[in-house]
């Protein structure tokens, strides 16, 4: 008896999983305002346009209207520079690109002149990068002369158990560069007597 009170009531018709999914879509599509959105089209399908005896000519008119103001006139979208403010720092970096791309506007079109103003920018600003980071690296290595600057390992050649094996000195290991220098090499480090 006791095992019955605790069980729950179970639902005879137990919701899918798609159900549940078109539920919570239905709610987060809902959630911004109380009441659902709604359409102001006239007779949406097609089965209310053909039902019954069929449109009136004041629904088609009311039809012929609606369809009449979806239209786009030639001035629209319009674009509000207010609308879409930029800090002081953005209007600086941007102004050069945006002027050089708005004259692109007229000959690619709006959608591919605005991905060109957006991709070809930044693949500028990459490529700046990487070659700064080349020649960085390739003029800035730790050596001796210098604290700072870039190691670059390379791999070691291979080893094998029947090559000769090449003895190596303590001082071989990390020297920097110091043995192969091309300065100082006589060992007179000033010219003051």
């Amino acid at each position: 008896m006791a095992d019955e009170t605790l069980k729950k009531p179970m639902d005879p018709l137990p919701e899918k999983p798609w159900q549940t999914e078109r539920r919570w879509t239905k709610q987060d599509f809902y959630r911004g305002s109380k009441m659902p959105p709604f359409t102001i089209e006239p007779l949406p399908y097609e089965r209310q346009r053909l039902a019954g005896d069929g449109m009136t000519p004041e629904d088609r008119a009311l039809r012929k209207q609606w369809i009449k103001d979806q239209e786009l006139s030639s001035n629209e979208p319009r674009y509000v520079k207010q609308l879409q403010p930029r800090n002081f720092f953005r209007r600086l970096y941007m102004t050069p690109t945006d002027a050089v791309f708005r004259q692109l506007i007229p000959v690619l079109g709006a959608a591919p002149a605005s991905m060109c103003r957006v991709f070809i920018p930044r693949m500028f600003l990459i490529l700046c990068g990487v070659y700064y980071s080349y020649y960085w690296l390739k003029y800035n290595p730790n050596d001796w002369t210098r604290v700072g600057g870039f190691n670059v390992y390379r791999n070691k050649p291979k080893v094998l158990y029947d090559g000769p094996v090449i003895e190596k000195k303590k001082d071989d290991f990390f020297d920097c560069g110091f043995k192969s220098r091309t300065v100082l090499r006589d060992g007179v480090t000033s010219t003051a007597p």
